[in-house]
């Protein structure tokens, strides 16, 4: 298909296969400041190349989504999440049907903080069920939106938990059976702000809107009008929904005021199967933070790559930017930055954690294997599609585990992103050696390219049922996926 084509041929679906993989060969990495996923050019890479975002201008400023810090009752601070149908445009001008919290895209960003009880009472005004998983959260089975957790049309449901972990971005998106990739497709996905008061003195870009922003990355296929409609081919059930259009919180081709100096983006990867590499035309920026938290110091980087589910926390200097310049993704201009008069902070602290050597003696854990295959019938963790009514193994709560993840080489195999519920880990060892820095701190989604082997320390430091699972949305609803039991 010619890679010029205008936005009126770009569906109907009969062209997905098309749009979907223009995959990206001519990925390179800097091996001093890359990490490690750009070193591999699989056949299915799902590195997903966005044509199409040329035909588009940068003329709406980036979606903000409310910052909302509940209100306090108590102890307690309590939030509202709406679940509703809307409209909303993610091209100027042509509007789509749209699921969101507390808006018609998208959610808000909410703030907690460490050692709090926190409840959140959820309301689902849509005509399917839905549940709310935060993924990245520590909690236990009641909380984590997975088992008995469907809230029915116009049901509610009541969640309270305590986050006791290291201060992050977390996220949260439905989680029902059969129905997470279409209803995370048609816009759910918020924000969590984790603080914690250790860090208050961290001299870090941290206001809202101003040199702290979040940028929640996707891609859709949007019809000729605008709309956009959830339809899997057999070859997109195996292989996930990429390609399409190419957003920044919702909006194509947005752009975002920024002052000089540094700015801090809050990354998340909400696709459902797409990765996305992020550079700004070569320029360096640092990474602060991984899914779990604060890295020890920040890691000079000219690229990054994230795959579905994971976040990252990077500052860039504009002052090494042009006056209008870009967030590339997968090589697509993705975000114009304009640079204001304001003035950012200048220096980035070369301090930011103390997350400790791991010491023990690892030798004495029980270690755990897991193998991920993709053929033409379905893609599994240990040759075994998810049951409900099937535990895979059980833990006792504070002990600790040594995962062993390895991917097949099989030619029908390709990268998956594994994501740990109820826990946030450490890497020990990806393909034997020592992972590279920004995977050193803690993490709760890690990506494994076709043919790795990555090995993760689990503590075990939540009750009853949770699972595990390939964050490819597809790959989760036809069961490459796990569950198993932590009890006291």
């Amino acid at each position: 298909m010619n890679k010029f084509l205008s936005l009126s041929l770009l569906l109907p679906f009969s062209f997905a296969y098309a749009m979907d993989h223009n995959m990206d060969h001519s990925m390179h990495m800097n091996m001093s400041n890359m990490n490690h996923n750009m070193m591999n050019n699989m056949h299915h890479n799902h590195n997903t190349e966005f044509p199409y975002n040329k035909n588009f201008k940068f003329e709406r400023e980036m979606l903000l989504p409310p910052l909302l810090t509940g209100k306090l009752q108590g102890n307690v601070r309590v939030f509202d999440l709406q679940v509703q149908q809307g409209e909303w445009e993610f091209i100027k001008g042509k509007k789509a049907k749209t699921f969101g919290y507390n808006g018609p895209i998208l959610g808000p960003i909410l703030a907690l903080n460490r050692g709090e009880d926190t409840k959140i009472n959820i309301k689902n005004h849509l005509n399917e069920e839905t549940t709310v998983h935060f993924h990245g959260a520590i909690v236990s089975e009641e909380s984590d939106g997975v088992h008995n957790s469907d809230i029915n049309p116009n049901d509610s449901k009541t969640v309270t938990f305590n986050l006791d972990q290291e201060e992050a971005t977390l996220w949260f998106h439905p989680h029902p059976m059969h129905k997470t990739a279409s209803q995370v497709y048609k816009g759910l996905a918020g924000l969590i702000y984790l603080k914690d008061d250790k860090n208050k003195d961290l001299a870090l870009p941290n206001k809202y809107g101003f040199n702290d922003f979040p940028i929640v990355i996707q891609d859709k296929q949007l019809a000729k009008d605008g709309s956009v409609h959830y339809m899997v081919s057999h070859h997109e059930t195996m292989h996930g929904k990429t390609g399409g259009i190419l957003m920044v919180n919702g909006i194509v081709n947005p752009f975002l005021n920024m002052p000089h100096g540094l700015n801090r983006l809050r990354v998340v990867n909400g696709s459902n199967a797409s990765n996305f590499n992020l550079n700004f035309n070569g320029q360096k920026f640092y990474q602060i933070a991984s899914d779990g938290g604060y890295l020890n110091n920040p890691v000079e980087m000219t690229e990054l790559l994230l795959s579905p589910g994971e976040r990252a926390e990077i500052v860039i200097d504009t002052t090494n930017l042009k006056t209008q310049d870009y967030l590339y993704v997968n090589g697509t201009k993705a975000l114009e930055i304009r640079k204001t008069k304001d003035k950012s902070l200048s220096k980035l602290p070369t301090k930011l954690a103390d997350i400790k050597p791991i010491t023990e003696d690892l030798s004495k854990l029980k270690t755990l294997d897991f193998n991920l295959k993709t053929t033409h019938r379905a893609s599994t963790i240990n040759d075994a599609v998810f049951d409900m009514t099937s535990v895979e193994f059980s833990v006792k709560k504070g002990e600790k585990a040594i995962w062993n993840i390895t991917n097949s080489s099989g030619m029908m195999d390709m990268p998956h992103p594994f994501h740990v519920h109820g826990a946030q880990f450490r890497v020990l060892e990806r393909n034997g050696k020592t992972p590279p820095l920004n995977e050193q701190g803690y993490k709760d989604t890690i990506l494994l390219d076709k043919g790795e082997n990555v090995k993760i320390l689990v503590e075990y430091k939540t009750e009853g049922l949770t699972v595990y699972h390939c964050h490819l949305l597809e790959h989760e609803e036809t069961g490459m996926m796990g569950q198993f039991k932590s009890s006291k």
